[in-house]
């Protein structure tokens, strides 16, 4: 689903370094790791609640959720540009990440529109794999310790990558990689809850946030799938989109939760 110009890119791993020093030393510290890892996270949610305006387009609720991620992402991509502006091979990947970024937020310029969607979800692929590759570079420098908190980021991730593709489906788009796409995604997500469960740090605590996910998670699935069977109604495709937003909250403490243990 990448572009051909996205899949031909080159990303060596390379020593991404972690100090506690400032952006500005050119160096990337926790809380730059932090946003590398939610970079695609933000992708996917901003590319959803896009996709719940077309289906409504006075839904203020989805508006307002695509604004302030929107905003988020911009800032956090700045300063991680310029946190790694002294290394080649990241400079390269946010780079790119600022140029597809100019893209897509052109593309959405205008009011939504379902024809628009194949050109929006090929965008948001670019985007998203361009921020995990990033996310990839300074994972595997973190080694394990990081595992448990890039395992409830890509939970969040993808709690709102199935309901873009399921509410884009709803509004008429119809392409053939999509059934694919949608079986691999939640194969990763019960991947993913079954490794963070088994995670022998976890706390007492982080255990009953993990059972409020696996409840979310069959909440959601129930949204999901109805939705499949009725495309066009509109109670369902609410029901996805606040049942997403339900997981990504739950994911989003737990990597806090995560990454407090690493302090």
């Amino acid at each position: 689903m990448l572009s051909r110009f996205v899949r031909s890119l080159s990303i060596p791993l390379c020593i991404l370094l972690i100090t506690t020093g400032s952006h500005a030393a050119g160096k990337i510290d926790m809380e730059g790791a932090r946003q590398a890892s939610h970079q695609r996270s933000l992708v996917e949610r901003m590319t959803r609640s896009y996709a719940l305006r077309w289906l409504d387009a006075t839904d203020a609720g989805a508006k307002r959720q695509y604004t302030q991620a929107a905003g988020e992402f911009s800032a956090q991509l700045g300063k991680l540009r310029k946190a790694t502006a002294s290394d080649p091979e990241l400079k390269e990947n946010y780079d790119l990440l600022a140029q597809q970024w100019a893209d897509y937020q052109a593309l959405i310029a205008t009011q939504p529109r379902a024809a628009d969607g194949r050109a929006l979800l090929e965008a948001s692929e670019d985007m998203a794999w361009i921020a995990q590759k990033g996310a990839q570079l300074l994972e595997a420098k973190l080694g394990p310790a990081q595992k448990s908190v890039q395992l409830a980021e890509d939970i969040g991730a993808l709690s709102q990558r199935l309901a873009k593709i399921y509410l884009m489906r709803s509004a008429g788009l119809t392409l053939p990689f999509l059934e694919k796409d949608l079986a691999s995604a939640r194969s990763e997500f019960e991947a993913a809850s079954r490794q963070l469960r088994a995670y022998p740090g976890n706390t007492a605590s982080i255990r009953t946030q993990l059972q409020l996910l696996d409840t979310q998670w069959h909440f959601f699935q129930q949204a999901i799938d109805e939705l499949a069977k009725q495309n066009r109604d509109r109670q369902l495709q609410r029901n996805v989109f606040t049942t997403s937003d339900r997981i990504y909250e739950v994911a989003t403490d737990l990597a806090q939760r995560y990454r407090a243990q690493m302090r």
